[in-house]
């Protein structure tokens, strides 16, 4: 893919910049002039979602870029908006809103089809200024757009983990649901704590329950009530009947006696007893109903004032009310977390285990990353295959970093080119660190002199590089002015 040129419009104001098939140097004297916002404009340009500079918001550009693929067809690309971009191809032309339709677009213009492989170009052939040189392995690459080695492998190999990624999904929407169950857990035992459990009884329902508790004690009193005055109506009703029937009864001695009331023996003591538990049952239904008399005032009362509050309650009272009412088991939340953990760790090392089998790009990238290294004066022979998947870049700074990124990435985009069949451009951003020294610099060109002749090369900086037949794009004060 060669970048033949970019219209750029700010405002009323145009610039147009065409590009050499070969080498090419964005140029100023000074720093902050627009080299690396002519940089990103490009890669906006071509559907990418990249930040803006300091002095140019994107959004306010319209840029139209003019490239051509391999096969020699040549796309013309329209962009004044950052939601979507036009593409005018064989005389037609299609809209891609963005960013749901980049992976469409980046199809047609990188002859590629594999999402992973997709996803990762741009940090096969871009170095930004910020980002680009202390990223090796996996990081961003610029803005929000990252890049992972072994989604690139994958994507070269034709590596199709995607049931794989969808179970991973699945579980991970299921563990992140498990840990807002168990948050809510803790968040309740937050809520008990400071707030004395707002899942207990109001003083609204004490009340209830205590006249309820009255009210059967009432009617257990009331009950008994009757039932002794019944009792004391058929013992009067016996004594009446004894006196006027004229009943006689006969002594052991032979005397006669007529029965009375009066000398029937415990009649009187038993009716007696009757009368005053009555009485005392009496007290104490009348006490009852006196404390129910006085439960419902104060219920009457609650009601008024909670009906003032209940206006006011906020809506974070009515969520701790009902989140606190949640029935969760948190002994059983942890066992599905960490189900959940340990099933999703299982398919990553699946998933890593299919990328670290494929020897067939791996060793390729892993071998010229090496010879680059020792062309660039570093220890090579010191790294084994196992080294391009390393987590471990503490170990390495300044122009140790800056070596080994040009010469690990420089290794995949070799191998990319070799499975799409197709040249990308090589577009550094100030590829002269701090720390690099003339005579790195200088190898790192005859890398791409030697290597890489058949590709676009475009540098942004301050200095200059010994390129032959080099296309310089000079920038004065400002890109567009």
């Amino acid at each position: 893919m060669i970048i033949n040129s970019i219209h750029i419009e700010e405002n009323g104001v145009k610039r147009f910049i065409t590009f050499s098939d070969r080498n090419n140097l964005i140029h100023s004297y000074a720093n902050s002039k627009g080299k690396t916002t002519l940089l990103r404009l490009m890669l906006y340009s071509i559907g990418y979602s990249v930040p803006n500079t300091k002095h140019i918001k994107f959004e306010n550009c319209k840029v139209e870029s003019q490239i051509t693929l391999d096969n020699g067809e040549v796309l013309l690309l329209y962009r004044e908006s950052k939601d979507y971009i036009e593409l005018k191809r064989n005389n037609s032309v299609s809209t891609y809103i963005l960013p749901s339709d980049e992976f469409a677009l980046h199809k047609i213009i990188f002859n590629a089809n594999n999402i992973e492989l997709i996803n990762n170009l741009l940090g096969v052939f871009y170095f930004d200024q910020e980002k680009g040189w202390t990223l090796l392995n996996r990081g961003v690459v610029i803005g929000s757009i990252r890049f992972n080695i072994e989604e690139l492998i994958r994507g070269i190999a034709e590596i199709d983990c995607s049931d794989l990624y969808r179970q991973k999904e699945a579980k991970k929407q299921d563990l992140l649901k498990y840990k807002q169950m168990f948050s809510v857990s803790k968040y309740q035992e937050t809520i008990d704590a400071e707030l004395n459990n707002l899942a207990e009884e109001s003083y609204s329902s004490m009340i209830d329950s205590k006249i309820n508790q009255c009210k059967i004690q009432h009617n257990l009193l009331r009950k008994e009530l009757c039932r002794i005055d019944k009792v004391l109506k058929e013992n009067k009703h016996f004594r009446n009947f004894i006196a006027e029937i004229g009943l006689l009864v006969k002594t052991p001695n032979g005397d006669t006696i007529a029965v009375k009331e009066d000398n029937i023996v415990g009649l009187n003591d038993a009716i007696d007893f009757l009368i005053a538990k009555r009485k005392l049952i009496a007290s104490q239904y009348n006490q009852i109903q006196s404390e129910v008399y006085k439960l419902e005032k104060e219920r009457r009362f609650e009601k008024q004032q909670l009906s003032f509050f209940d206006n006011i309650e906020t809506i974070s009272d009515i969520f701790d009310k009902r989140i606190s009412t949640i029935p969760i088991n948190e002994v059983a939340v942890k066992k599905g977390i960490a189900k959940l953990e340990k099933e999703i760790a299982e398919i990553n090392l699946r998933i890593k285990d299919l990328t670290r089998a494929a020897n067939s790009v791996i060793t390729p990238i892993f071998y010229n990353t090496k010879k680059y290294l020792i062309e660039l004066g570093l220890d090579g022979d010191s790294i084994s295959e196992k080294y391009l998947f390393t987590s471990n870049l503490k170990e390495l700074s300044g122009a140790i970093l800056h070596k080994t990124v040009f010469a690990f990435r420089l290794a995949c985009l070799l191998e990319v080119e070799k499975h799409l069949n197709i040249k990308l451009p090589i577009i550094l951003d100030s590829p002269s660190g701090k720390e690099i020294d003339k005579h790195n610099i200088e190898v790192m060109i005859d890398i791409l002199k030697r290597d890489f002749s058949h590709n676009q090369i475009i540098i942004a900086s301050i200095y200059e590089y010994k390129l032959t037949n080099i296309n310089k794009v000079t920038i004065v004060n400002r890109l567009i002015e």
